[in-house]
């Protein structure tokens, strides 16, 4: 047998094998092809056209926690280190969104929670901030 048709073969196993991808309970997979969109793949084994389609990558449809820290002031001029725990989760229907819209989602969540809590505590002073933690989280679930 031929060298150049054993190479041949064992290359085009591998462009073979290359199509099957499997995508893992709870997550989404965009595939493009040539750089543009074309799908989004929820969980299973599926197939993309090898050299065409391209995995561009995977978001995480589970509920993920960021904590985030915050010092301001209140209304009596006292300083408070607030640290402020959110859950978020992307909704499958808004994967193109998350994916193709936010450069850094954990650094926007971060920023809207700052604007809340430092619109929101300042209004407060500091025996209140601790009797009305359920309006401050009210406020940040409304963003």
């Amino acid at each position: 047998m031929n060298i150049t048709l054993i190479i041949l073969l064992v290359f085009g196993f591998f462009i073979l094998l290359s199509s099957f991808f499997t995508v893992k309970q709870q997550t989404a997979v965009v595939v493009e092809r040539f750089g543009k969109f074309l799908s989004i793949r929820q969980s299973g084994l599926h197939l993309k056209i090898p050299l065409i389609d391209r995995i561009a990558g995977r978001v995480n449809l589970k509920i993920q926690q960021l904590d985030v820290i915050i010092e301001t002031k209140t209304k009596d001029n006292v300083f408070v280190k607030l640290k402020v725990s959110v859950q978020f989760m992307v909704i499958k229907e808004t994967v193109y969104d998350a994916f193709y819209k936010l450069e850094y989602p954990h650094d926007q969540i971060t920023s809207y929670v700052f604007d809340v809590v430092r619109a929101e505590v300042p209004k407060l002073k500091l025996d209140d901030v601790f009797e009305r933690k359920d309006d401050i989280a009210i406020a940040v679930k409304r963003e």
